[in-house]
């Protein structure tokens, strides 16, 4: 009897180290998906600015071509791609 209740604590003991090892895995990839969300959070605002600053050149530039002089060169573009952008343009 004394040595069946042995192998069930060994089994539990067991049983809880792996679960124990489970739970610190998953709170790493907690941890790295919410840097992750974090960065992407970040991406995707310098997005939607550089998107604003597009659409305000492109006004700019239509503008231009319907008072063009010639003679006169067309706005420079006052946008800046940012860098957390640079690698996906």
């Amino acid at each position: 009897m004394q040595a069946i209740g042995i192998a069930v604590a060994t089994v539990i003991g067991a049983v809880t180290a792996w679960q124990a090892r489970e739970v610190a895995k998953l709170r790493e990839r907690v941890v790295a998906l919410e840097e992750q969300a974090e960065t992407d959070q970040q991406r995707f605002r310098d997005a939607i600015r550089l998107i604003r600053a597009l659409q305000l050149h492109i006004d700019e530039l239509l503008a231009f071509l319907r008072l063009h002089v010639p003679g006169q060169e067309p706005p420079p573009a006052r946008y800046r791609i940012p860098a957390t952008l640079q690698e996906e343009i």
